[in-house]
Parts: structure tokens; sequence; C-alpha cells
């Protein structure tokens, strides 16, 4: 039976673009995370923003709730109404729109993934913070309204966040109006700053997970592409923990961030980790050759200066470096499995804590399951001016046992996470109620007066952040 909405929605995007078969919903039920399926009653996939712009109304008039998708890396999808949201998959909205060399802007749909463009980019010797990865289906829609914390691109996590690189958006918003944010609030001025007159309502929809509207284009700014690169690092044995993250802080506070990424990885919960070392390992960019030696100095005297380790820039360091730096997600996956990736974000001075604490909660509760999991082990990454860890654990999706460990593991491990003073940067249905647990009662008050406001029908991604 098809969807009630079907024949109208065919009618603004064509019936090619609209599907509500058992195959179709199915096939949109799942996310990258290991949380189960949550079905949709029907996909819809606009080609521009009036027809995002129709859909909203349409799912207004009809008190029928919209799900916004993007590449579906998301860590589980809102639930809406099964069997009856529309899925609204944006990734036919994939031109970039403008190109400014002067102006330092480049805006795109907000389906275009982050490695088209940075490809797009490259061709002109530029690049713009994005996403860490998987940079092959991320989009730019989807790393400014659910991953608002990471960014720096696959290669320059020492930016930060992504806000300040946030220039503008366009939003069409839960009652079907379109605004543009940005010095757009002066509607004859180019999209050039994120704030123009009046209050910076760029910020409103970064990290927003589309509980306010649709992001359907983004202006970010764009920087000078620097062509040389080299990958260091060096490696500590696994009792060295403090000295490796003394030389990691070291080489992070360095006032002239000359590392592009820098990480420190190691072993994961015992048992379900083959790693015994702690990996430091760092890539440098530079305009010129001369720049990538004097950068590559300052490293290894800070290295030798902080905890000599017991080895450093050696070929296998080399490889190892370039296969996490450049390639980030393509390895553990196809050979571990489907993953619960947790990412919280913490203070510099609190990290050694934090991931002490994790491991030894992901090691009494994997206790007895060594043999149905896998560590991807523990990192710590420099991001901007704090740090951000991971910690993957893979399990064979067909382990229906597995799987629910894994997940209910997943849940503890983010709540401890809060509870020792993290945040969460990447966020979605199922991070986003742990997350919301810890609001202060004033600040959740003040988010449901926003999302009634904006959305009195409550059709825009419900169910997220603890709310209705």
């Amino acid at each position: 039976m098809s969807h009630p909405l079907n024949s109208a929605l065919c009618s603004i995007v064509g019936s090619r673009y609209v599907a509500d078969s058992e195959f179709a919903v199915w096939a949109y039920a799942k996310d990258s995370s290991g949380f189960p399926a949550r079905i949709p009653g029907i996909i819809v996939r606009p080609r521009s923003t009036e027809e995002v712009r129709q859909i909203v109304k349409l799912a207004n008039q009809e008190s029928t709730p919209i799900i916004p998708r993007g590449g579906g890396t998301a860590y589980g999808r809102s639930p809406g109404e099964p069997g009856n949201t529309i899925c609204v998959d944006l990734t036919r909205m994939r031109r970039v729109l403008n190109i400014n060399e002067t102006n330092r802007t480049v805006t795109v749909e907000a389906g275009v993934t982050c490695a088209e463009l940075e490809t797009r980019l490259r061709e002109h010797g530029l690049y713009a913070h994005t996403v860490y990865g998987p940079a092959d289906s991320v989009t730019v829609g989807g790393v400014v309204s659910g991953v608002s914390g990471s960014g720096g691109g696959q290669m320059f996590s020492a930016a930060g966040h992504n806000e300040p690189y946030v220039v503008g958006l366009k939003v069409v918003l839960p009652n079907g109006d379109v605004i543009e944010t940005g010095t757009r609030t002066n509607e004859r001025a180019k999209m050039f700053a994120s704030v123009g007159h009046g209050p910076n309502l760029t910020g409103l929809f970064v990290g927003h997970m589309g509980i306010f509207g649709i992001a359907t284009e983004v202006t970010l700014q764009i920087f000078p592409w620097p062509p040389f690169e080299k990958f260091c690092g060096a490696v500590y044995e696994y009792e060295r923990l403090d000295e490796a993250y003394e030389a990691f802080l070291a080489l992070a506070l360095h006032p002239d961030k000359p590392f592009s990424l820098l990480g420190l990885m190691g072993s994961g919960p015992k048992g379900l980790s083959r790693t015994s070392d702690w990996w430091l390992v760092y890539k440098m960019h530079g305009f010129m050759e001369e720049e990538i030696v004097a950068k590559m100095e300052i490293a290894s005297t800070i290295i030798t200066q902080c905890a000599v380790p017991k080895e450093m820039d050696s070929a296998a360091i080399n490889k190892l470096g370039t296969q996490i730096l450049q390639y980030p997600h393509d390895v553990m996956p196809r050979r571990l499995g489907m993953w619960n990736l947790l990412e919280p974000l913490v203070p510099r001075d609190e990290t050694l804590k934090i991931v002490r604490n994790v491991l030894k909660m992901m090691e009494d509760e994997f206790t007895g399951w060594e043999d149905r999991m896998r560590s991807g082990g523990t990192a710590i990454w420099m991001h901007g001016d704090q740090n951000y860890l991971s910690f993957p654990i893979y399990h064979k999706e067909s382990d229906l046992e597995a799987r629910e460990k894994a997940t209910s593991v997943w849940k503890k491990t983010a709540e401890l996470g809060l509870q020792l003073g993290a945040t969460y940067a990447v966020l979605d249905k199922d991070i986003g109620d742990v997350c919301a647990r810890y609001f202060p009662p004033e600040y959740h008050a003040l988010l449901r007066t926003i999302k009634t406001a904006v959305d009195p029908n409550n059709v825009m991604n419900p169910h997220l952040l603890g709310l209705p």
C-alpha cells in the first residue's frame, strides 16, 4: 500500500524521485552506526531549495514528520513516526554553486560530499574545513547540521571546530519559509561574512541536527592549499602513556600549530585490542619544502626534550601515519566489521583521566566477549585547542547479541564521559538522548521554546535531544 502523500510528493519532484516500496524504505532505515533500523514511510529526493520548500509545506499541512538525510553517516536516526515519516534525501542537491577566490568563499548545495568539494577546490589550489572522515560519504549539509564539532577537513584537525569557517546558510524553516544567514541579512549583499547586521543566526543552525529546518546551501571560508606534506611519528611502549601524552601535548601547544594533523593512538580495552604500543603520528603541510624541514626539526626537538621514544620516523611509522591520517575510515570497518564509535570532545587537562576511566569501563563490560568483539584502539586527536577522543568497537552485524552488547556499552560509556566532563560534537538520536539528560534545565527550556516557536507542528526531525 502506497504512502498517503505519494502522489503529492510525485507532483513536486517527479515520480522517479519518490519511493515507498518495502525495499526502498528498508534501504533508508539504517545509518553508519550499530543502532537498530528505523523505517521511514516514504523517500523523496528533491533537486532544489524550492522543491524542499514545497515538501516541508506539505508535511506541515498534513502533520507528517520529516527526517532530512545526507550521506547516512549519522549515529542513530530520528525515529519520526515509523511507516509514516518523509525521509528527505538531499544527495541530488550536490552542485558547487560559486567559488569566490577574492572573498575566499565557496557556496555549495547541502548534498555535495566533502570529498567532492575537496576535489573541486583542489583544482583551484584551495581547501575548505569540512570533516576528518569519511569524506566520500559525509555531506557538507551533514557536517554543518550534525557534526558541528569535528573539523579541519581530512588534513587540518589543527583548525578545530567548524563553526568559525561557516560563513552562512540558506535554510528552509519548518513552516516552508526560506531564510539566508550571515551577510545575507542584507538581501543585496553577497554571502561574505557570518555576521551581518543583527544576531548571528548562522550559529543557530550549526549542529542543530535538522530540528530547526533543512539547510539547502552552505557557504564556507576557503584557504590556499599547501602542496607539500610529510607524515612523521614516534612510538612509545604501552606503559609510557604519560610520557607519550606529554610529547603529544607539547606538540599541540606549539604556538605556530605546525602540525595539520596530530594523533596519539594505542591500545583499546584489554582483550579486544591487538595493539600494545602508543603511536604518536602527525602530518605537516607547507608551501615550500623548506617549511616541511623546519617543522620536522621542531617536532624532533619537542619530542626528544619531552620523552625519548623507542622508535622515531621509521618506515613503519610513516606507513601507519599515511594509512591512518590519509584514509582514516577506510581500513578498520572492512577488516573488523560494524562499528560503534564513541567520540567525546575533552579538555586537554582532563584527557588522560577520561581515557583511563573509559578503557577501564570497557574492559569490565567486555570481559567474556573477547571472541565476539574487536577494538579499533584508542585515539587522542588534536582538535584546535582541545582534544577529540575515539574508542571504536567492532562486531559482526549478524551477531545480534554482540550488537546489543556493543550498543549497551556504547551508551554507558557515553554517559561516563559526560559525568567526567566531556561533551559530544557528533550528535544524532541515541547520543543526543544521553546528552540531553545533562543539559541544565534552563538550557533545555530555551531549546524547547525555540523549537516550539519555529516548528509548532513538530514535523522537523522530532524526538531529538530529549524534545517531543
